[in-house]
């Protein structure tokens, strides 16, 4: 597997394919959103969220509404920073990527590679380094002052856990990866998707789970006997993250569907992690704290935000 296996999950783009007829979706203060960019985005969640029903009009537009109003929030931050003259420059743009680059220890030329193997444009690669900054600069500069810590609420957030209610548990995994290839566009996916089902089937029907890793895996997996690792809960992506920690013991996973490629996981052992000490664990618990609130202000400035925006959705309910 290529060590820039995982370079696109920095960004979670969508493959650039299958051309959209475009229309303007929406307008926020004057400035338009057209339909192609909702599938710029978001074309892979709209694709799993309609997988069970394509020809549902109602499944797919539900799916493009849901992508448009996380572009309506980008838009209203962008124009606040703006506003605030916090503007992302392309000399920020350069060396975050240039970070990626020195994290696999390739040169930026190899990144650019990777990334338009993978059929994502080199601007569109830029343009969402590009929102991952100005968020953070948001939430530096905007949603930070909103937030106070408190000892006694990371305090609590310790006692829940130590007495199980939010005790964190670890899982040890098995997994089959099969990869995408870009240049075969949605009838490779779908080629894909139809192997990891088949090969579902046969440990279904008794196969040993490392025999069909070994015989099947394009990444790391199978030849270190389909083990893939053991992870606390939330130290996966979410995608892998929720079939981890939901599948029963001993279960494997229905294909999942990434940016890259399909997995096929198995549950091999899950329990409740070793409880440490307050000092231990005081600062991871202070970062979770604080994620949640910042989660909650940022919600709560985008709802005030909108309300006080001319904010203008064209794409009707079907």
């Amino acid at each position: 597997m290529s060590r820039l296996f995982l370079l696109l999950a920095f960004v979670g783009l969508g493959s650039a394919h299958a051309a959209v007829v475009d229309r303007v979706a929406a307008v926020v203060n004057d400035e338009i959103v057209t339909l192609s960019e909702v599938y710029e985005l978001g074309r892979e969640f709209i694709a799993q969220r309609t997988e069970s029903e394509p020809d549902n009009p109602q499944a797919r537009r539900d799916a493009e509404l849901e992508v448009l109003d996380s572009i309506v929030r980008r838009r209203l931050v962008a124009q606040e920073m703006k506003r605030l003259e916090l503007e992302v420059t392309e000399v920020e743009v350069d060396r975050a990527i240039d970070d990626v680059a020195r994290r696999y220890g390739v040169e930026r030329a190899k990144v650019r590679e990777e990334v338009e193997r993978n059929g994502v444009p080199w601007t569109q690669y830029r343009a969402e380094i590009r929102e991952s900054i100005r968020d953070q600069k948001f939430t530096q500069a905007i949603i930070r002052p909103r937030i106070a810590e408190n000892e006694d609420e990371i305090k609590d957030a310790y006692r829940r856990m130590s007495q199980g209610a939010d005790a964190p548990q670890v899982v040890e995994l098995g997994a089959i990866f099969m990869g995408f290839d870009a240049k075969k566009g949605d009838a490779g996916k779908a080629g894909v998707i139809a192997r990891a089902k088949a090969a579902l089937a046969r440990i279904n029907k008794g196969e040993d789970f490392a025999k069909v890793s070994g015989e099947l895996d394009e990444g790391p997996y199978g030849a270190n006997g389909g083990l893939m690792g053991t992870y606390k809960q939330g130290e996966l992506v979410d995608i892998l993250n929720g079939p981890a920690f939901a599948v029963e013991i001993g279960g494997v996973s229905e294909p999942i569907v990434t940016q890259q490629g399909v997995f096929l996981l198995k549950i091999r052992k899950r329990e409740k992690a070793a409880l440490r000490s307050y000092d231990e664990v005081r600062d991871e618990i202070a970062a979770q704290v604080y994620e949640g609130h910042i989660a909650r202000e940022k919600d709560a400035w985008y709802q005030q935000a909108r309300r006080a925006a001319a904010v203008d959705i064209k794409l009707e309910t079907k």
